[in-house]
């Protein structure tokens, strides 16, 4: 007799549920801190999704594609054959808009990306203030003075973006 397999709630509740597939760490994440209420921590929350999302990568139930913050995962034939996904009438609702939706992870990474680019910059200054100190290891410092730099721009334009989507939502959404 074949033993059945468990499915962790959050996995249940993200593939099954919502129907997320072709998803980063990252886009279920946020769907797992909209859907438990519970959470707020978008770090632990992140943490106990890749650990889920691991899981199921090891029973070759997820699939990935890409690599780093590009790795985009997706069902496998085996995971949707498993009894639990088919006897959902199964019906994505990932790209539905939903009406209720609690957009303070916004705000939380907005506050966090804000912290990180103070430390960036504060990198950035101090390969600088080194630099001019110490003239000889210019040409040392420069290439991780350089990426200090692109971080640092990476980091404001996503603190630009949020700052843009949550004035947006502060005024209802009337702005384009």
């Amino acid at each position: 007799m074949k033993r059945s397999r468990r499915i962790s709630v959050i996995m249940h509740k993200l593939l099954i549920e919502n129907g997320l597939d072709g998803f980063t760490v990252l886009e279920a994440r946020d769907l797992w801190l909209s859907i438990d209420k519970k959470s707020s921590n978008s770090s632990e929350a992140r943490k106990k999704v890749y650990q889920a999302i691991f899981n199921f990568e090891k029973k070759n139930w997820l699939r990935f594609e890409g690599s780093g913050r590009d790795k985009r995962y997706f069902q496998t034939e085996q995971f949707k054959k498993l009894p639990d996904y088919e006897a959902i009438n199964h019906q994505p609702r990932i790209n539905n808009p939903i009406i209720d939706q609690d957009y303070s992870i916004l705000l939380n990474e907005y506050n966090e990306y804000k912290g990180e680019l103070e430390i960036v910059l504060g990198e950035v200054n101090e390969y600088q203030s080194i630099a001019s100190r110490f003239p000889e290891l210019k040409s040392k410092l420069s290439p991780i003075h350089q990426q200090a730099k692109e971080r640092a721009a990476l980091l404001l334009g996503k603190i630009n973006a949020l700052t843009t989507v949550l004035q947006t939502l502060n005024t209802g959404g009337e702005s384009c």
